[in-house]
């Protein structure tokens, strides 16, 4: 029976914890910059992933590094949310931002050639979640997601566990309301890109809920 680890909306306990879903505004419905994101994320989270649509944006290593001084928060490069013709699918270590709308396969396939994770969010939420296709396909992990109901949740839950791959937790913030709702626990501290690609091929990550949003996850 996989479960989903809660902690209390005022408690943060530092356990390597890192939002894999990160909207900025360089995502077309993104209305958070990075700077107000990590205010918001200080002390609450050990790191997190950048994943707009469509696009990567790179940073220069003294500015992630000002990043980590400022809020104590590593920013973990390169990852993505890309639109597959089939539904939307996360990239972690991909260098470059494939074309719109390819055939989800021929993604995954491209995100597995360069060392990268695929991942499968908001798999049974949103009309843009790839639904039951994601029994068909070679992903690396499913997500649980901060802003939607426990019903879609648990459908993925569900999922992974038919399928015997790891769940990672994520925010999918676009607005400042929906920071900091849910992350993925890792053993280990991450520190790279690379640690994190390392932990979930080895299943060693679990999602964790931050807080609710409304009656989510209730």
């Amino acid at each position: 029976m996989l479960t989903l680890t809660e902690h209390g909306a005022n408690n943060y306990p530092k356990k390597n914890l890192i939002d894999m879903h990160i909207h900025t505004t360089h995502s077309f419905c993104g209305k958070v910059t990075l700077e107000e994101t990590l205010i918001r994320l200080s002390g609450k989270v050990d790191g997190i992933t950048i994943t707009d649509h469509d696009i990567i944006t790179h940073y220069s290593k003294e500015v992630l590094e000002a990043f980590v001084l400022k809020y104590q928060i590593r920013v973990l490069v390169p990852s993505v949310e890309i639109t597959t013709y089939q539904g939307d699918l996360l990239a972690y270590g991909l260098s470059s931002a494939p074309s719109k709308s390819l055939d989800v396969k021929k993604v995954i396939e491209m995100i597995h050639n360069e060392g990268g994770i695929a991942v499968a969010p908001h798999p049974f939420g949103h009309n843009s979640g790839l639904g039951d296709l994601v029994y068909s396909l070679e992903l690396d992990a499913l997500e649980i997601n901060g802003n939607l109901p426990k019903k879609n949740n648990q459908q993925a839950k569900v999922a992974a566990q038919t399928m015997g791959l790891p769940l990672v937790g994520g925010s999918d913030s676009h607005s400042k309301t929906q920071v900091g709702t849910c992350a993925t626990e890792f053993p280990k501290e991450i520190k790279s890109m690379t640690d994190l690609i390392r932990c979930v091929k080895r299943k060693k990550c679990q999602p964790v809920l931050l807080r609710h949003l409304d009656s989510y996850y209730h």
